[in-house]
């Protein structure tokens, strides 16, 4: 790989084609301009290879652990090679082995059984719960009282506490899911997450977790997915030490329950369900006994199981600033063979992320055609264990051998759904720093607006991969296609909804998709220009002053 310094990009005009995208021509483009060139090297036809090959069922949807998803690993590596760039897995290669403990539930026996002062409360397993593999044991059998604790959250920097009135030393607790909507969108993130709850279960002395849905999250996540999606089975990363992290041992037994499992097991409390989410609504933290004793039972198959991160540098071309980085992720793995929907049982994960890690691709291959490197060094992490609650980032993160406190920005590609001919993108993580400067300028070079967050209650800054390097310090973008169209026959956001519905986590997300590859090229080419442009400025990115992310999370660099 050879590179050469950059020059000034010219400014580039939005036309209409006379077909159903939009295209980007030059204007008094400059053909010796590199940084022009290399923006030239990004194509549909490249985009639509990696997608097609990576989506197709002789990768059997890529799962965490199996021969699919390793022939998925072998081809970015190989990619990365036909770049140029340097290998930064294991002895020298391009894998960083990832070894994880897989834990499978034994279908056969597995229950949760309730009463209330020894009468039985009748519970549907599939309709009403469902188990998952326990990570710290074969065997589970736990029964104890049941006390509902709200949305399970500690809130200091708020004022709000769930457990500010209960005790639940020894106790199963009953935990809604989400955060209280009228925490600002950032907290919200930040407290909704399973790992935080449970970590604060753990703190308060309880020794089991039942979740369910509150009324926002059933309407958003269907039921029936749910299920489907217990049979695969749950992973942590294995430390040095073997142990799986993340796992939580002190809680002995866990399950999720529905909407009207919920119902049913807050029957005989002192308020009724609606009267519960009236106060969670109002963010009036909450939580009694239920008058249940629960008992979950069950029996796991543990195993361990090794899916690698895919990992390349490109080195940059400034002595004072090489040490430091850009990193840009994608995660490579999905759901494997599932329940079968509609005939298929391969979950191809055409979207969900074979574009993503394309894009990446295709943004590693303008970098490699530079005649000279930009100032910072550049990593390509391509991740395992996404699907299974961001193992491979978080892995990555937490390796001594891994750059981190050298690395300056995160650019992540995750789910880019191309339904539509897009005129916006929604940049999460944006506004949390001094990238959102840059983000605006790279979207706007390529014909794009910028759109708020339409849907802050998913809560998606904490749902990719950008979030393991977050919680380092590090300044974090992940820029998706927004629900504008350059095209009014279109109505984006009733088609991303539609697919987050019917699509989103199914073997129906395959190649069969209309993907709007000439819209996506752009897209591709505004994330090449917005790392091309943190890579060369001078200071490194910061974050907002007051920001609640930055504050937690950047003073441990």
């Amino acid at each position: 790989m050879i590179f050469k310094r950059t020059l000034t990009v010219s400014a580039f005009v939005l036309i209409s084609a006379a077909c159903d995208e939009t295209i980007i021509v030059t204007q008094h483009a400059d053909a010796t301009d590199p940084l022009e060139q290399a923006v030239a090297v990004i194509k549909p036809d490249a985009l639509r290879a990696h997608v097609e090959f990576l989506a197709d069922d002789l990768l059997e949807g890529r799962g965490n652990g199996t021969r699919g998803y390793d022939i998925a690993a072998k081809y970015v590596a190989t990619q990365f090679a036909l770049h140029g760039l340097e290998p930064a897995g294991d002895d020298g290669t391009y894998l960083q082995a990832m070894p994880m403990r897989s834990a499978r539930l034994v279908e056969e026996g597995a229950e949760v059984t309730a009463s209330i002062d020894g009468e039985s409360i009748e519970l549907v397993n599939g309709e009403d719960y469902v188990l998952g593999g326990n990570y710290n044991r074969t065997e589970t059998d736990l029964t104890a009282e049941v006390i509902f604790v709200g949305f399970g959250v500690t809130a200091p920097d708020i004022g709000y506490d769930d457990y500010a009135d209960v005790d639940v030393e020894g106790k199963i607790i009953l935990v809604m899911s989400g955060a209280p909507a009228s925490f600002p969108n950032n907290q919200r993130a930040y407290y909704s997450s399973g790992l935080v709850k449970a970590a604060n279960a753990v703190k308060r002395g309880a020794i089991g977790y039942i979740g369910f849905f509150s009324p926002q999250d059933a309407k958003r996540v269907p039921w029936s997915r749910v299920v489907s999606h217990s049979v695969f089975p749950r992973m942590r990363w294995l430390d040095q030490d073997g142990e799986p992290a993340n796992a939580f041992p002190e809680l002995q037994a866990s399950a999720t329950f529905s909407l009207e499992g919920g119902r049913k097991l807050l029957v005989a409390a002192d308020k009724t369900l609606e009267e519960i989410f009236e106060l969670a609504a109002a963010g009036t933290p909450q939580s009694m006994p239920t008058g249940v004793t629960a008992t979950i039972r069950y029996d796991s198959v543990l195993e361990t199981i090794s899916s690698p991160n895919v990992i390349a540098v490109a080195p940059g071309s400034d002595p004072a600033l090489s040490s430091e980085y850009v990193i840009f992720t994608a995660h490579l793995d999905h759901m494997g063979i599932g329940v079968p929907k509609e005939g298929d049982d391969i979950y191809n994960g055409a979207y969900d992320n074979a574009a993503g890690v394309s894009i990446l691709l295709e943004v590693a291959r303008a970098f490699s055609s530079l005649p000279e490197a930009p100032a910072r060094s550049l990593i390509f992490l391509v991740v395992a264990g996404e699907e299974r609650g961001l193992l491979g980032s978080d892995f990555y993160a937490n390796q001594s051998s891994s750059p981190v406190a050298n690395i300056v920005a995160n650019v992540n590609f995750d789910m880019p759904v191309m339904i539509f001919p897009f005129s916006d993108i929604i940049a999460f993580g944006a506004e949390h720093s001094s990238l959102a400067n840059d983000v605006e300028a790279a979207a706007r070079r390529f014909g794009f607006d910028i759109a708020e967050d339409p849907f802050p209650e998913e809560v998606i800054f904490i749902r990719s991969d950008q979030y393991s390097l977050v919680k380092k310090g590090i300044p974090a973008v992940f820029m998706v296609p927004g629900f504008g169209s350059s095209d009014p026959s279109y109505d984006g956001a009733a088609l991303f909804r539609e697919h987050l519905q019917t699509i989103y986590h199914s073997p129906q997300d395959d190649m069969n998709l209309p993907f709007f590859w000439d819209t996506g090229v752009r897209f591709t080419q505004a994330n090449f220009v917005l790392g091309h442009e943190i890579a060369n400025k001078p200071e490194r990115p910061t974050w907002n002053e007051g920001d609640f992310f930055g504050d937690k999370f950047a003073p441990s660099r």
